[in-house]
């Protein structure tokens, strides 16, 4: 408990100190009142253990799982959560489950990748390039420069794609095409995939790389998927990144082996975020691969160094929009397998307030004397432990005022 605790204090700390640098309006206001008028409330549960849980409500959230320590560990916990719904669903189904990594090869100079804007602007402009290219097939009106000068302005678009930008299609080559049908069939079908993209910034530049979670219907060893199926994934991933000027290692580009529930399997991977999202800024405990984006956003808030200033802008700016986890869908749906019912959205996650048996309201001087002390999480922590009351004698010694105080009504009655 203590150490959980301990870790909310960091992400706190980590994103008040990212308000002051982020490059993202939504970021900025994460974790400020939604309404002044409002107000914000101070809720606390009791946990079927004993112990409390406390959070509050009235507060903006942004749902960034790249950029943000607070909702990034909030949505890894649902995640991780999720995922190993999904693993004992694999298992009690009598399946297997591997993990398949795939990595690329890169350099310093490498862009990351396209902004929001620009992904969006690139799609306009080849939707329209599709249009222009009917209309004149059929010989209709169209303005001709206005159609060459957004084909100028798509090929610019598509020389600036970066690392991010080619694993996106890459991944899509993957899983298309024949084989892949045939593929599926395997080892008593496959039952779905899971997709997890990660980033980490190292002396090499970007390193993008996916972890693909492949569960198949029978026991199989990983020798075997990874001779046949693995094999032949990576083959279609090398030469997807090669018709886009990139290239992936033989003996280094990828990776198959069997996982087990919370043996290195990517639930066991999101508890990992969940808990290292802000300790893990420490340089000691940097991975061989390069800085995490928490470790770097550490650098720019703690340093303020040019280059680690620009380097998290341009990873905020290439990150915004894009999903960490995505699944396989139709028959092949793992979360309709585990009983999990239609994905909830990053943002969803993020904004979800704690279901809590005692509220307490706080005023907007007393909110922002707890802002301006960096004392939110100190109050949740003095709630957790004493409950309601501890939280109003620490405000009261404080001068700090509260509006009231409300209890959720037993099972069965309306208040």
């Amino acid at each position: 408990m203590a150490m959980a605790q301990h870790r909310r204090e960091g992400r706190w700390a980590r994103r008040s100190q990212l308000r002051g640098i982020t490059t993202l309006r939504r970021v900025r206001n994460c974790g400020t009142p939604l309404d002044p008028d409002g107000g914000v409330t101070l809720a606390v549960t009791t946990n079927t253990d004993g112990s409390r849980s406390a959070g509050y409500s009235g507060l903006a959230s942004c749902g960034s799982v790249w950029a943000c320590p607070q909702c990034a560990a909030k949505i890894a916990t649902r995640r991780a959560d999720e995922l190993s719904k999904v693993m004992r669903a694999v298992d009690e189904a009598g399946g297997s489950a591997f993990l398949l990594t795939l990595t690329m090869r890169h350099a310093r100079g490498d862009r990351l990748g396209l902004s929001k804007e620009e992904r969006a602007r690139l799609r306009c402009l080849e939707e329209n390039r599709s249009l222009y290219e009917a209309a004149n097939a059929n010989h209709w009106d169209f303005d001709e420069r206005e159609a060459e000068a957004e084909a100028i302005e798509e090929q610019t678009l598509r020389h600036a794609r970066g690392c991010w930008d080619v694993l996106s299609d890459a991944w899509a080559r993957v899983t298309s095409g024949g084989v892949w049908q045939a593929d599926q069939k395997l080892f008593g079908g496959l039952l779905g995939w899971a997709r997890v993209v990660e980033v980490t910034d190292g002396d090499n530049g970007w390193h993008v790389h996916i972890h693909a979670l492949l569960c198949f219907g029978e026991q199989v060893s990983a020798e075997l998927v990874a001779a046949s199926v693995g094999a032949r994934m990576f083959t279609r991933w090398r030469a997807a990144l090669e018709r886009k000027g990139f290239d992936a290692s033989e003996e280094h580009g990828w990776d198959l082996r069997r996982v087990q529930l919370g043996d290195g399997d990517l639930a066991d991977y999101f508890t990992k975020i969940a808990h290292e999202v802000t300790g893990s800024h420490r340089k000691e405990g940097r991975r061989a691969g390069g800085r995490t984006p928490m470790q770097l956003l550490a650098d720019a808030v703690d340093t303020s160094e040019e280059s680690a200033l620009a380097r998290w802008w341009e990873w905020e700016q290439a990150s915004e929009g894009r999903r960490q986890l995505t699944w396989s869908i139709g028959a092949r749906d793992l979360r309709k397998l585990a009983g999990l019912g239609a994905e909830p959205m990053d943002e969803d996650i993020a904004s979800e307030d704690l279901d809590a048996d005692l509220r307490l309201g706080l005023t907007m001087d007393t909110w922002d004397a707890l802002e301006r002390g960096e004392l939110g999480a100190e109050l949740m922590r003095i709630a957790e432990l004493g409950g309601i009351p501890a939280a109003k004698a620490w405000l009261t010694i404080r001068g700090l005022a509260w509006t009231h105080e409300t209890e959720r009504p037993p099972l069965g009655k309306m208040p």
